[in-house]
């Protein structure tokens, strides 16, 4: 007769099948703190005169751009698509760096664009934190930004979350010594596409230390926004659960340009160039590009 402890043991351990779908639970929870499998490498496409910026978010990879960027490339431009400082690698990596590192290096990638395209002024579309880079670089060299695509791009974020950000910052700790000190994200990538969202190459958490110097750069952009006169669109996904929906609507109300057009995407999370709707974003960025880049006629068409 079996002893009671043994029962115990054999009810733990469940039916062959109980135990398939517990591990196959802890494989999907362990997932979401993988990076994924996707090509993450800088992208740069030859083409004509018309050069246009791609420009990822924080924690991100060129990854989250290349569809878009590979787009425009099929429509001939020539684009460059960059790794940003501190990102690709380890939350360490990310850790050791800050924003003006990040506008350093969208700086060397439009230096290396505009030298590809005869010192023509160029465009760049920045999504997340590459919206707020392309926006400052809009305010930095005007005469050579020609137009805007900025994607779910973070002005504030929501109280709490800055409000938690700045106490820990404040705390005597050099986090950036200590990137074990983050934030994960736990249920993976913000984007509906479950296929994407695993695959995506990104850090699956955001460094104390990268999370501060983010807002430095969002309070920095902010002040910027009324002396911005470069064409911009605006994107931004409805069910973004990253950076709420009223930050594009401030960056639409603030921005000194006298050529604003708005996308609300009704499917779409945070992540807006991979998600379901990209498609719409790809076809509205490029249509707005050769509307207001300067681009000849003869080569704007999509």
């Amino acid at each position: 007769m079996p002893s009671r402890d043994g029962t115990r043991r054999a009810e733990l351990a469940g039916s062959p099948r109980d135990r398939d779908r517990l591990r196959g639970a802890m494989l999907r929870v362990a997932k979401r703190f993988q990076p994924g499998g996707g090509d993450k490498s800088p992208l740069s496409i030859a083409g004509d005169g018309r050069g246009v910026l791609c420009l990822h978010g924080i924690t991100g990879t060129p990854f989250e751009v290349r569809p878009l960027a590979e787009a425009l490339g099929r429509r001939g431009c020539t684009v460059e698509a960059p790794m940003l400082a501190g990102h690709g690698g380890t939350l360490a990596d990310l850790a050791a760096s800050g924003w003006p590192d990040w506008v350093r290096s969208a700086e060397s990638a439009l230096d290396a664009l505009q030298a590809r395209v005869g010192g023509r002024p160029v465009a760049i579309c920045g999504f997340s934190m590459g919206g707020l880079l392309a926006l400052r670089l809009a305010r930095l060299y005007p005469e050579r930004i020609s137009a805007l695509v900025v994607m779910s791009t973070p002005l504030r974020l929501r109280r709490l979350q800055v409000a938690g950000i700045r106490a820990l910052a404040r705390l005597p700790i050099n986090f950036r010594a200590h990137p074990g000190a983050c934030v994960p994200k736990l249920a993976g990538s913000d984007v509906s596409d479950p296929d994407l969202r695993y695959e995506n190459p990104g850090l699956r958490a955001f460094p104390i230390s990268a999370l501060e110097a983010l807002l430095d750069l969002m309070d920095g952009v902010r002040a910027d926004l009324p002396a911005i006169q470069t064409p911009v669109l605006v994107v931004h996904g409805r069910q973004d659960h990253t950076v709420p929906m009223e930050d594009s609507l401030e960056l639409t109300g603030c921005l000194g340009s006298a050529v604003i057009e708005r996308l609300w995407l009704d499917k779409s999370f945070h992540i807006v160039t991979l998600d379901v709707e990209r498609d719409i974003v790809i076809d509205a960025a490029t249509r707005f590009l050769s509307q207001h880049a300067g681009w000849p006629a003869s080569s704007s068409s999509p």
